[in-house]
């Protein structure tokens, strides 16, 4: 997690505790929030925003504890990450040849903001469960290696009487070697190994790739990194088969195989900062398998002065889901393609050290089928918000 990148300097006499509050208030108006081909109809909400990170920090050890969320002035989950409520955690541990660190997290979200308008256009609560952790040793001057395990279990709070969304737990692990080439250079062979299965047991999948890597530094400030190779998953549904009117379950598999890849190209510069990727990859989802994802990206930003800064952010995703035709009884199910895109702008004004004062707008276009459906919405907000001094225990 990027909170744990950068380290804050302790003052003699200081304590190796510190937490740093932020309050703020959200307003938001968009234009069709749950993305309605037909009918759809403008919403605006107040909202509160908190967050709360409390940090233990020494040479060797970081630790973070971090409550956050945003409480609108209409409890649901109907509008566009409405509501949340996260408890992140994070730890990190540094030495001459290992760096390990742990992340964990309780979320609850809204549906709509992961699936859009794919399902019933209410959305619903996502409680999301998870923990991640990685470990990177440094075996030679040139050489790295690297371990990365991931575990996620969600839930939808659906109603009694709607059964589109599917429970699902998921876990990876990853390794990854790097040897330098050169001062600029470095290769990377990366392997990963994923178990999807639906809580109520009816589907899994398991997915395994491999992949060659190569990281170029272009400059002191330009960054080129990229990854290719081979991805294979197989699918089980357990079902029944009806034979003269008595039901026998059986299990039926499919494959899902072909190309993964990423590339990216980044800048980090003292005012101007630019990334840009775009990558194929199979995801978990809320659905009955892995979704094959084609995605670009990209993110630029730039700060003017103390007080002003500004981002620009572009997302195109192509996605391949399993669609489920029926969730209680048999698991019949048939692939449908979702599109999205959403271009956004923002802007800080920096008004004091403590007080920012944020504008957004974006612009969201969704398009999935058979049979093809389209929705658009357009959306802005503005944000006020006041960041406390750090206290040190």
């Amino acid at each position: 997690m990027g909170f744990l990148a950068s380290k804050v300097a302790v003052a003699d006499g200081e304590g190796p505790w510190s937490i740093e509050p932020s309050l703020g208030v959200s307003t938001e108006y968009t234009s069709n929030p749950l993305l309605l081909q037909t009918g759809g109809h403008s919403e605006s909400r107040v909202a509160a925003l908190v967050d709360l990170p409390l940090r233990y920090d020494t040479d060797e050890l970081e630790f973070l504890i971090r409550p956050n969320g945003r409480f609108t002035d209409e409890p649901g989950y109907s509008a566009l990450g409405s509501n949340f409520e996260h408890l992140d955690g994070a730890a990190q541990f540094n030495d001459e040849l290992d760096n390990a660190s742990l992340q964990a997290g309780v979320d609850r979200d809204s549906s709509l903001y992961f699936l859009g308008g794919l399902v019933n256009h209410i959305g619903v609560a996502r409680d999301t469960d998870s923990t991640s952790a990685d470990w990177t040793r440094t075996t030679t001057e040139r050489s790295q290696v690297q371990l990365d395990a991931a575990w996620s279990r969600v839930h939808y709070d659906e109603p009694a009487d709607f059964d589109q969304l599917i429970d699902y737990r998921y876990w990876s692990v990853g390794p990854t070697f790097a040897y330098s080439l050169s001062e600029r250079n470095t290769i990377k062979l990366l392997g990963s190994y994923g178990l999807y299965q639906s809580l109520n047991g009816a589907t899994q999948s398991t997915s395994e790739s491999v992949q060659l890597g190569f990281t170029r530094q272009l400059s002191e400030i330009w960054l080129l990194s990229t990854s290719a190779g081979y991805s294979r998953s197989i699918n089980r549904e357990n079902t029944f088969i009806d034979f003269f009117g008595f039901l026998f379950p059986v299990t039926e598999r499919s494959t899902q195989d072909g190309t993964v890849y990423m590339a990216s190209l980044t800048r980090q510069g003292a005012n101007f900062n630019f990334t840009g990727s775009v990558s194929q990859a199979l995801q978990p989802t809320g659905f009955a398998f892995l979704s094959r994802q084609d995605s670009y990206n990209l993110s630029v930003t730039y700060i003017r002065s103390e007080r002003w800064d500004f981002a620009v952010s572009a997302v195109w995703l192509k996605a391949v889901n399993p669609q489920i035709i029926s969730a209680k009884s048999n698991y019949t199910t048939e692939e449908f393609t979702t599109r999205y895109e959403n271009i956004a702008f923002g802007c800080n004004w920096h008004w004091t050290p403590q007080w920012v004062i944020s504008v957004k707008a974006n612009r969201i276009m969704q398009q999935y089928g058979p049979p093809t459906v389209s929705a658009t919405s357009s959306g802005i907000s503005v944000d006020l918000s006041r960041k406390f001094l750090r206290a040190h225990y």
